[in-house]
């Protein structure tokens, strides 16, 4: 009889575990973690989430009580669902079996439909909503179109001891009085077509009218600002409470692993000293003085405008300066002044970039070898991912889902991500693309599982310029949402209407005193001309003339097969002068090399080089060229790349940036409405010196002032407009590349081969970048990375010589 056998919450390895249970795999011991976990945030991080989300009325008693009594309701409510038949066949091993509806959706409708349990839990008042919307979406798979399967009816174990038990638990954690006692189960069919005691359809009919009805209630944006604090800690506590059971087995505690992981754990201002002191040894100019990273190497100067920047107590402040300013050293100034304001034990630092490219290098440029915990896609984690994968299906599969590898293939996407996001609430120091934060506001799943630790950060956004609409609107709803986090924003220029929406929804940012312009002597200093391209043969002379002269030359072209193709004229009509190619092709590996190699290159005096390269020289070599050739492209774009001209000038010496056209049928990835803007504003500025303050200025005298769509943009962030939906979203707009692992390094790894699955470690170097193609969809996984077959991508680069162009289709 089924009241004989335990309920479980987890499928688990039957030949470890031949006659009971593991307690991980057990509803009861499942249920009581994600509770101990959920009074865990509560006790030690709820009110540093309460303080930054603005919800400081909360942070007294009797609210915050109630606060930390419906976010741990919220905990025990989640997985009452997996007591019904369906699902215990799933993890019991049928493989065969499906889900009528998905386990936090029966918990829903069971705790919203009867009455027995509505009046149990009436003393929560109006809070019961609140855990209640967060239990039902802390898989982030509820929404409107949520429907029922059309499979055989299902029973739910109310009568079951198991059951019994939770509910006298939660009766006791919850100060509530005795639950009622069920003396039947309940039967949930699809529709009237078969016996039972529920109709799935029309019950969730009901619900999602009761639901839309109330989200009247939620009209106050600190209202909802609550229930997304519920939700996040609530996926965050299911999150722990299932690694760390499944990791430990047995013995552990909740409360001892988010202690250790977020509130002991943080950066001091003496790492940050460090870290600085460190950063300035290396980028030195070559002296005899002996190396000491206890002081700054001599001679070493912060700029006025490092100064302001560090010095701003705003918690919102945006610096504004070109290429080569110092903005980087600036930001991390400013974090060390945070730390030493807020005196925290557990302060952290997230310096979140718009790509992988500028991620990584900024990483290996201040963090790698700081000294400091740090991290890319760190992860400490030691965890079977395989294993996880083959026995966590069903926390992942949609109830649309019928391919059981598809399935586990989610499920091993899901604790991997799991996996990395709890690794960094034990990272104090975060180098990460924006999306890592922002993702938040889309309900990314990586970003909700590092909610905890993000809360407890400050948080630079470097590059703004290059967020999309979608991510900015991010950016915006996240500066609303949570206005006492302290925030850095950084770009070379921004838009009007950009920086009048900042201001809109921030009202404590003041555009007079929190906006720190770069250094004047930089930003006015003649750096550039600007010409309209001649004829193909009149840029090569130009390319002729200027390495004759031992110069460096800079080519960049929209496209990956554009720049190869220029590479190999270059190679063709330049032999004996360095030549190399640098864009998204290739494996990190292969591009951190290659990165490295062109910088050498491009500093050393009297020597021609020419570099050809794609969009990712905008913003992540830090190299000086003396003549710039580029395809036309935005106008911010544009700015981006003559910042690698010139880029160390000392003196008023303007240098050539030359403008390509390209084809009016063929301006991916660019819009030609954008093309447009640019050749006016080329036409603008061409045949006079300039500086980089005439490119930006020159820019929003041409742009047509628009009111950014602020409700648009909330209406794209499900975390605080979903209200009773969860359902994750997306942060940018769409791309155009994928990736992926190719096939022959798979091969060769030795994880593979001896664990079954290649470490972060070595997914992160061999990991490339390829146009996406809908074939793509169709190949095998490996983590949470596409394989290339090698009939279908080829990659090209000789490991000895270091020469190639990287990947690309057959």
């Amino acid at each position: 009889m089924m009241n004989d056998k335990p309920l479980l919450a987890k499928s688990y390895n039957r030949n470890d575990y031949p006659d009971f249970p593991p307690d991980y795999a057990l509803l009861m011991q499942h249920s009581r973690d994600v509770a101990e976990a959920c009074r865990a945030f509560s006790k030690r991080e709820g009110r540093q989430a309460l303080l930054v989300a603005d919800l400081g009325q909360h942070l007294e008693e009797p609210l915050f009580a109630c606060f930390s009594r419906t976010l741990t309701a919220n905990g025990w409510i989640q997985d009452i669902g997996k007591a019904n038949s369906h699902f215990q066949a799933m993890v019991s091993g049928k493989s065969d079996a499906f889900q009528l509806l998905r386990h936090e959706t029966i918990s829903g409708l069971l705790f919203w439909q009867d009455e027995r349990l509505r009046q149990w839990l009436k003393p929560l008042g109006d809070d019961f909503l609140l855990a209640l919307w967060g239990a039902i979406g802390h898989h982030r798979k509820f929404e409107k179109s949520t429907q029922p399967r059309q499979v055989a009816a299902l029973r739910l174990h109310l009568t079951h001891r198991d059951v019994a038990t939770i509910f006298n638990e939660m009766s006791a954690d919850l100060r509530l009085d005795p639950p009622p006692a069920f003396s039947a189960d309940i039967a949930i069919a699809v529709d009237r077509h078969e016996v039972c005691d529920w109709q799935a359809k029309s019950c969730l009919e009901d619900l999602l009218v009761d639901f839309i009805e109330l989200e009247s209630e939620f009209e106050d944006e600190k209202k909802r600002r609550l229930l997304a604090l519920i939700k996040a800690f609530g996926i965050a506590a299911d999150v722990a409470a299932s690694a760390v059971a499944r990791r430990e087995k047995q013995n552990y505690s909740l409360t001892k692993f988010i202690d250790e992981g977020l509130h002991e754990i943080g950066i001091s201002s003496a790492e940050f000293t460090a870290l600085i002191h460190k950063w300035a040894w290396d980028n030195a100019n070559k002296n005899n003085a002996p190396r000491d990273e206890s002081v700054l190497p001599p001679g070493f100067v912060y700029r006025n405008f490092q100064d302001d920047v560090a010095a701003s107590d705003s918690l919102l402040t945006l610096a504004r300066a070109g290429c080569g300013s110092g903005k980087s050293l600036s930001a991390y100034r400013w974090a060390q002044a945070w730390c030493e304001r807020v005196k925290r034990q557990n302060f952290r630092l997230f310096f979140c970039l718009p790509t992988t490219g500028t991620t990584t290098e900024h990483f290996k440029d201040y963090a790698l070898e700081s000294g400091i915990e740090s991290s890319l896609t760190h992860s400490r984690a030691e965890v079977d991912l395989l294993a996880m994968a083959q026995t966590a299906a069903q926390e992942e599969a949609a109830e649309s889902e019928n391919d059981t590898a598809k399935a586990a293939q989610a499920a091993l996407n899901a604790e991997r991500e799991k996996i990395e996001a709890l690794a960094l609430w034990s990272t104090p120091l975060v180098v990460t693309t924006a999306d890592t934060v922002l993702g938040l506001m889309a309900n990314a799943r990586r970003s909700i599982y590092s909610f905890p630790a993000i809360i407890n950060s400050a948080i630079v956004f470097d590059e703004i310029h290059a967020f999309d609409e979608r991510m900015f609107g991010h950016l915006l709803v996240f500066l609303k949402n949570f206005p006492k986090l302290p925030v850095l924003l950084m770009t070379a220029s921004l838009p009007e209407e950009r920086l009048k929406a900042i201001a809109a929804i921030r009202p404590d940012f003041n555009l007079d005193s929190d906006v720190i312009e770069g250094p004047a002597e930089l930003e006015t200093r003649k750096r550039y001309t600007i010409e309209e391209a001649g004829t193909q043969e009149e840029i090569w002379e130009r390319v002729r003339d200027c390495v004759a002269h031992k110069g460096k030359v800079l080519w960049v072209r929209n496209r990956v097969e554009w720049a190869n193709d220029i590479y190999f004229e270059c190679r063709a009509k330049f032999k004996g002068i360095y030549s190399n190619v640098y864009h998204s092709r290739f494996r990190y590996l292969d591009r951190s090399h290659r990165h490295r190699e062109v910088i050498d290159r491009f500093k050393l005096p009297n020597q021609a080089a020419i570099l050809v390269a794609t969009q990712v020289a905008e913003m992540s070599l830090n190299l000086s060229a003396d003549l710039l050739i580029t395809d036309i492209a935005p106008i911010a774009s544009l700015i981006q790349r003559m910042g690698r001209l010139n880029r160390f000038a000392e003196k008023d010496d303007p240098k050539p940036a030359i403008i390509c056209p390209v084809s009016e049928n063929d301006t991916k990835p660019y819009e030609e409405d954008d093309l447009a803007l640019t050749k006016r504003w080329v036409e603008r500025l061409k045949g006079r010196a300039l500086n980089q303050r005439d490119l930006s200025q020159a820019f929003f005298d041409l742009r047509t002032q628009q009111v950014f769509d602020y409700a648009e943009a909330e209406r794209h962030a499900p975390f605080f407009s979903g209200l009773w939906e969860t359902r994750p979203g997306q942060t940018r707009e769409d791309g155009y590349t994928v990736s992926v692992i190719l096939a022959n390094d798979l091969k060769e790894c030795q994880d593979w081969s001896r664990k079954g699955e290649p470490s972060s470690r070595w997914l992160r170097a061999h990991e490339v970048a390829i146009p996406f193609k809908p074939s793509v969809l169709q190949w095998q996984r490996c983590a949470n990375l596409r394989v290339a077959p090698s009939n279908e991508i080829e990659y090209l680069f000789e490991k000895d010589t270091k020469e190639g162009v990287g990947a690309r289709w057959k």
